[in-house]
């Protein structure tokens, strides 16, 4: 009798997590006592309404935001035992960062925005020069970039490119210090319907090519029915997990009749 395979290994776990704000009379739970597990190589998607808490939960996930409650493993580490400092230097090795609005900044070039977290890991934000350590920022910059279709637009500036290319260009950022994990804030959120499919369609591929693990927070079923699976979230609480499985074809049908359910 063979053996079983053993079970994907967990890139994140988090465990009972909440968090308020403080309103004017009582403090407004955000989220509540939320748990989940990713595993590597997967595509996970956490949907809801605006102002459910996807987007709080996200920052708590990523490390920007400490909880109330609960605790947050990321490749075998507690986010949240660490002192800030080395929090945030962990951050920077381990999470890449996508978000809604792209986050370029407009003096630099596309290479530069890609290449930044990497220097700034090292103590070394500005300028791109080409020499001594430059050269392999340079370098990392170069391979990213060209693994995502992006050869050529180097040099320029984010506004001297589309909103898809900006996109892909955050999407190399976040890449660039091969991160464990990457986040994304409604990645599409900011882009017409074919440019949105070329993000996502990216994305799914380096789920699968690379097996990177990403978590991405949305409200749009389209971009949700990409996933593995997804988090109906509804209130600062996990509603129910959806198996959508591997597929080729990502219709919305079966998460429909989840959130239907669910009376969304």
């Amino acid at each position: 009798m063979s053996e079983a395979p053993p079970a994907p290994e967990a890139v994140l776990e988090a465990r009972g997590l909440s968090k308020s704000y403080p309103q004017a009379r009582h403090p407004r739970e955000v989220v509540g006592d939320v748990s989940l597990s990713l595993r590597r190589g997967e595509f996970f998607a956490v949907m809801g309404p605006s102002g459910c808490g996807k987007s709080t939960l996200l920052h708590l996930l990523g490390g920007l935001v400490a909880p109330d409650r609960g605790q947050v493993v990321l490749a075998g580490t507690d986010l949240y035992a660490l002192p800030e400092a080395q929090r945030s230097a962990f951050r920077r090795r381990h999470v890449g960062f996508i978000f809604q609005f792209f986050n370029l900044l407009p003096g630099l070039t596309a290479a530069e925005n890609v290449v930044l977290p990497y220097r700034l890991e090292r103590g070394r934000a500005w300028p791109l020069r080409g020499l001594g350590r430059d050269r392999d920022a340079r370098a990392r910059a170069e391979r990213v970039m060209t693994t995502l279709g992006l050869t050529g637009l180097q040099g320029r500036r984010p506004e001297e490119i589309s909103g898809g290319e900006q996109q892909r260009v955050a999407v190399a950022r976040a890449l660039v210090t091969d991160p464990a994990l990457l986040l994304a804030d409604e990645p599409t959120g900011n882009l017409d319907y074919h440019a949105g499919r070329s993000v996502l369609e990216l994305l799914l591929n380096l789920c699968r090519r690379e097996q990177r693990t990403i978590l991405v927070v949305t409200h749009d079923v389209r971009t949700a029915a990409y996933a593995d699976r997804v988090a109906i979230m509804v209130d600062g609480g996990l509603r129910e997990v959806v198996e959508l499985g591997r597929r080729t074809v990502h219709d919305t049908a079966p998460l429909l009749e989840r959130l239907s359910f669910h009376g969304l």
